[in-house]
Formats: structure tokens, C-alpha cells, sequence
């Protein structure tokens, strides 16, 4: 028998938005128009100075909670006043220049309550540009993808407890205040990605990644991964990605390095031995 969902959980999501007034109708458009309809939209308004109060105020949807900070206070705050304002058993959060599919809500939630083993739930996506053109997909990987960067993507939906326990974000993970915080949850939970495309990013000159670059913000992660990854992982990491530039001398160098501190990993002895046969 198909399994049939449960109309009765309630899915929060978190809209955090400051001057994002360009897209953040269609932003708004897609939590509400789910096929899933027992949404609590949490709207921040980040100290904005544009139209954004305006688009806010277009829509007449009792499922809107709308918070208003005088002053920007950053994305990380604006994110943990959200999450404190929400009264859901399943939280997300999405930005105001991205969309979710009409059926994202649905398809997630039916994994969670069809495996209650699983607590956090996230799918792949679509890269669109201005006008909401398909550049290309992006696949998101299984959890122990998280060693090498944060590869659960914009689309995801995790259970309340995961939030009671692992807590706020981080303001001192600016940029990857996200990765931050998927590497504390998976730490705790059992994470599953999903293979539906459920979410669009939007690539446009104005977005964080965009105005902050990709080198700060990969800094940021290396910075991040250093804190949470043990570091016989973090060398074997590095030795792979020297192997793959084909400078097999410096990767012998660190798989060596963490065969010393963890010599148990059967991908760190593979590695080592290509690289030997190749030089």
C-alpha cells in the first residue's frame, strides 16, 4: 500500500532577507504554494531599506509570521531569531533569492515520518539565473561528503530536536554559518540526502557568495573543517586533493602523515599505493 502522509505536523521555515526585495516575492511564493499547506512561514526583515515591508505586506497568508529588526544585524542573527519564533515540528530555511520546487515540503516530510531513524533530510538542486533560466544541477553527496565541503545544499528538513539540541548558529561561521552547523548536526543525527531535485539557487552579482567571493568563503570553510575534522582525515584529505593535481610527491607526504596518527583507513593505503606506482 502507498504510504499516505500525515497532514497534521506543522513545517516551519526561516526567511531571512535584507534589501533581497528583487526576488524575494518569488521567494515567499514557493513556501506558500506547496503542496504541502501546513507551513509557518517566518519572515526576518534585516533592518531593510528598500520594498521588501511592501512585498511583505502584498501577501494576506495567516501562515506569515513577520519579525522586523530596526538595524541589520547579519544573517546569522537574523537566522537565530527566526528559529527562537518558530513553533513547527520541522524546521528549514531558505534564502529570499531562492525557490523550492512546488512539491520540496512534501517529498522531504514523507522520508522523515517513513524513517524515523533519519532526522535530517536534504535534496539536490537546480542553479538558475536572473530570469529563473536552468544553468545546470547540482548533486548533493551523502554525509561523509561534509569532510570535504558543504555538500547539503540549499534544500533540506531536519526534525525540532535536532534544533533543541544542537542549538543557534554561529556567528563566527559568517559565510559557512551553514556547513558550521551541519557538521555539529552530523555529529549528533543520522543525516540522508535524497535524490529529487527539489530547490533552485540563484546565481546573480548580489548574493553572498557573489559579493564576498569564493576565496573568502573557502577559507572560511577551511578554517570550519580544521575545528571539526580530526586530523589524520583533514591530511588525508589534503593528500587526495594533491593526488588528483597529479603532485603525487606532496601527496605521499601527507597520506603518510596521517597513516601515522590512524594507519586503519583502507582509502588512505589505495591512495598511497597509486601514488607510488605512479611517480
Amino acid at each position: 500500500m502507498k504510504p499516505t502522509i500525515n497532514f497534521s505536523p506543522t513545517i516551519s521555515i526561516v526567511l531571512p532577507t535584507h534589501n533581497g526585495a528583487q526576488y524575494l516575492k518569488q521567494s515567499i511564493e514557493s513556501c506558500l504554494k506547496q503542496t504541502y499547506p501546513n507551513i509557518e512561514l517566518v519572515i526576518v526583515n534585516d533592518g531593510s531599506t528598500d520594498t521588501t515591508v511592501e512585498i511583505i505586506n502584498s501577501f494576506n497568508d495567516a501562515r506569515i509570521k513577520y519579525i522586523s529588526l530596526p538595524t541589520n544585524k547579519g544573517i546569522v542573527a537574523a537566522l537565530n531569531k527566526g528559529f527562537s519564533e518558530t513553533t513547527g515540528e520541522f524546521l528549514s530555511w531558505t534564502s529570499d533569492d531562492n525557490c523550492y520546487t512546488v512539491n520540496a515540503f512534501e517529498v522531504m516530510l514523507k522520508t522523515l515520518e517513513n524513517e524515523e531513524n533519519i532526522d535530517f533530510v536534504y535534496a539536490n538542486y537546480h542553479m538558475i539565473d536572473v530570469n529563473g533560466k536552468v544553468l545546470k544541477s547540482g548533486h548533493v553527496e551523502n554525509p561523509q561528503g561534509l569532510d570535504r565541503d558543504n555538500y547539503v545544499g540549499g534544500c533540506f528538513l531536519y526534525r525540532r530536536k535536532v534544533y533543541e539540541i544542537i542549538g543557534d548558529f554561529n556567528a563566527e561561521a559568517f559565510l559557512v554559518e551553514d556547513y558550521e552547523y551541519w557538521l555539529r548536526v552530523r555529529a549528533q543525527f543520522c543525516m540522508k540526502k535524497l535524490d529529487d531535485f527539489l530547490y533552485y539557487y540563484r546565481m546573480h552579482g548580489s548574493s553572498l557568495t557573489t559579493a564576498h567571493g569564493l576565496e573568502k568563503i573557502q577559507d572560511q570553510v577551511e578554517r570550519i573543517r580544521a575545528a571539526y575534522i580530526s586530523p589524520w582525515k583533514q591530511d588525508f584529505l589534503i593528500g587526495k586533493r594533491f593526488f588528483y593535481k597529479k603532485d603525487f610527491s606532496k601527496s605521499r607526504t601527507f597520506l603518510l602523515k596521517s597513516l601515522t596518527m590512524y594507519p586503519f583507513y583502507y582509502q588512505t593505503w589505495r591512495l598511497l599505493i597509486k601514488g607510488i606506482l605512479r611517480k
